[in-house]
């Protein structure tokens, strides 16, 4: 499965409350297939985001950590996670070992209709608006998965070749794949009548607020109070927030998140020194930079730069 698809979801492009920023396919056919190799990415991983599409990522070779809420799966290859609408969600490599996987990103309204029609009512809504359905685990663990990893599996192929036709056969792979979550895959109608949308938690309603807060002041000095007060919860709150949430103290979400943008700067090849490119992002200390460069991207700043550069050079 070499070079079979559109590579642009390697990076991730997310709004101040972490919705991705992406059209996947269009209105016609709302259905996005990419191969994500963690070697070409950004940040070498796929950082927190949500959007209104469902995901199915298929392990293709390799292991990597999905990250769920305040849950963590490691997959192997031949193994799959269906991730439910405006759900947040990471993916991370595991240490010194390569990954490939494919991500199926696709508006369900697609099989079922737009607007609330009885298809809808009987077989989108029991997954898409249930706000308990958060992911569904494909490990191999039930007799179902095999098939329903062969389902992806055709999918991966159709929009590999597209074939005359190969969005109607989409529909349909897509329609047999659904089928079987709500055969076999001990799925519960929700009780009451909900909207399109899995409501959120308070601790994720919290969270995406604080992050935003976050995300807006980062190149200034700011501390646990001042983030807990953006969401007027203690201290101790707000950190249990963030950690039922994304897994992340508010403090580890702001330094990662400063190295990430420093990585885009880095990536943007803007002409600045490590102590500017340390200040431009909220550090007071250049060796403190380096050192939290180093731990979340396994490189320093500079090492940062020359790869990027290399790897630039080999792609024109």
């Amino acid at each position: 499965m070499d070079n079979i698809f559109d590579t642009a979801h390697s990076i991730v492009y997310v709004t101040e409350d972490l919705e991705e920023r992406k059209d996947h396919g269009d209105l016609e056919y709302p259905v996005g297939t990419y191969l994500v190799n963690f070697n070409a990415l950004y940040t070498e991983f796929v950082r927190w985001h949500w959007h209104d599409e469902v995901e199915i990522s298929f392990v293709i070779s390799g292991r990597a950590k999905f990250l769920i809420n305040d849950e963590t799966f490691l997959l192997s290859e031949g193994q799959a996670i269906f991730i439910n609408h405006n759900i947040l969600h990471a993916v991370h490599p595991i240490e010194n070992e390569t990954c490939t996987y494919v991500s199926i990103v696709f508006q369900p309204f697609f099989l079922f209709g737009y607007g609330q029609t009885k298809l809808a009512a009987a077989y989108l809504n029991p997954i898409y608006s249930n706000p308990d359905l958060r992911y569904i685990l494909l490990d191999g663990e039930k007799p179902f998965h095999k098939a329903a990893i062969a389902w992806l599996k055709e999918i991966c192929t159709l929009n590999q070749e597209k074939n005359f036709g190969y969005e109607i056969h989409t529909r349909s792979a897509l329609s047999s794949f659904w089928l079987l979550l709500l055969e076999y895959g001990e799925i519960f109608a929700p009780s009451s009548t909900l909207d399109n949308f899995a409501h959120l938690t308070l601790d994720e309603a919290r969270t995406r607020k604080a992050i935003l807060y976050i995300q807006k002041h980062y190149r200034d000095t700011i501390s646990l109070e001042d983030i807990a007060s953006s969401i007027h919860v203690s201290k101790g709150e707000c950190c249990r927030c963030f950690k039922r949430s994304i897994q992340l103290t508010p403090f580890e979400y702001l330094m990662k998140y400063r190295i990430f943008m420093a990585a885009g700067l880095i990536r943007e090849k803007k002409d600045l020194s490590i102590a500017e490119l340390a200040s431009s992002v909220g550090f007071n200390s250049s060796s403190y930079f380096n050192k939290l460069f180093k731990k979340y991207l396994n490189c320093t700043p500079t090492e940062y730069r020359t790869k990027k550069d290399s790897h630039l050079l080999k792609s024109d």
